[in-house]
């Protein structure tokens, strides 16, 4: 059961024509430190979406009936905005599930509860429109957040790390000869899709840009690819003969390359170390290379191969009671 306190009369819907500017402000001043590209590509489309299309956003839409994924609440005081939170309904998942991002509170106002208010209006209104959970990430390292959500009700899921290839002239390739990577056959695509589906479960498909149906080898998909300028490219890695391993590289988003690995814990290591030296040697942009995997797994295998952790991650989950079985204080 959710205890909720009453909603401060600081906190309002998000107006989408006259908030952009300053929630733009306010998100990178709170995350400059630590705010990854795709972040970055965020904020710039907050601030073009502002610029471009404000004489045309109706101040009426909601997170429901909008496109736009800048809707949520805002904290005010003396007509400025300093904490925000965007609420996201994941249309792509069960009906009624939520995206919780960007709580963001300006540095001369934190500890003073705020964040922890946005939270239980986003949680609110979620259980107004008869949702059923709403899910969020937090960095492993910000302590105060994750229990403030604990404390909330939310549980947590998974911890992902999220890996990115930066080479240094100190890494080595690590080419045993009894492993032999090569151009993935059709016939391996049922061990990769079981690997895939225990690294990649359903219940996170929600925030990544995992596209399953499509790394399977058909002729409908290879068209598609084709028609369409879509670049994929997937590698088997066998030991002895035997399939230990296939990564699949897809165009996941505007700012990563992201490689899909499929293995096992008994082979991780050895299937890192030897496909990520051939993925690099072969693709134009390697810089670009990400690898989203379960958190504190074959750490050392990534670091060798040039990959360093950008982020890790933990996805939370919070069950929503009906709004008639909560308590309000």
């Amino acid at each position: 059961m959710t205890v909720l306190s009453k909603p401060s009369s600081r906190i309002r819907a998000i107006r989408l024509r006259e908030d952009l500017r300053q929630i733009a402000d306010l998100i990178e001043l709170c995350f400059s430190h630590n705010i990854d590209p795709e972040g970055q590509e965020y904020i710039r489309h907050i601030r073009q979406t502002a610029n471009n299309f404000s004489g045309l956003i109706l101040d009426n839409t909601t997170p429901e009936n909008s496109p736009l994924p800048f809707h949520g609440y805002v904290w005010v005081e003396s007509d400025q905005i300093i904490g925000n939170i965007t609420l996201i309904p994941l249309r792509s998942k069960e009906k009624g599930s939520y995206f919780v991002a960007n709580v963001a509170v300006h540095p001369n106002y934190r500890g003073r509860g705020i964040g922890k208010q946005l939270t239980e209006r986003a949680i609110r209104h979620a259980q107004e429109h008869q949702g059923k959970q709403v899910f969020l990430q937090v960095r492993e390292d910000n302590h105060i957040a994750i229990q403030i959500y604990l404390n909330l009700g939310f549980d947590e899921i998974s911890r992902r790390t999220m890996w990115v290839y930066r080479p240094s002239s100190q890494n080595p390739d690590y080419l045993p000869t009894a492993i032999k990577v090569t151009s993935r056959e059709k016939e391996d695509w049922s061990q990769q899709k079981l690997w895939l589906d225990s690294l990649y479960p359903k219940e996170l498909h929600w925030n990544l840009p995992i596209r399953m149906d499509k790394m399977e080898p058909t002729f409908s998909n290879w068209l598609n690819r084709l028609m369409f300028a879509e670049f994929q490219r997937s590698w088997s890695v066998r030991k002895d003969s035997k399939l230990i391993g296939a990564v699949t590289l897809d165009h996941g988003s505007e700012t990563h390359d992201y490689c899909w690995l499929a293995t096992s814990p008994i082979w991780e290591d050895e299937v890192i170390r030897n496909v990520f030296p051939v993925i690099t040697r072969k693709v134009f942009f390697p810089k670009r290379l990400a690898v989203n995997y379960p958190a504190g797994r074959a750490r050392e295998a990534f670091e060798a191969v040039g990959m360093r952790e950008l982020n890790t991650l933990l996805w939370m989950k919070h069950k929503i009671s009906p709004l008639n079985e909560s308590i309000i204080v």
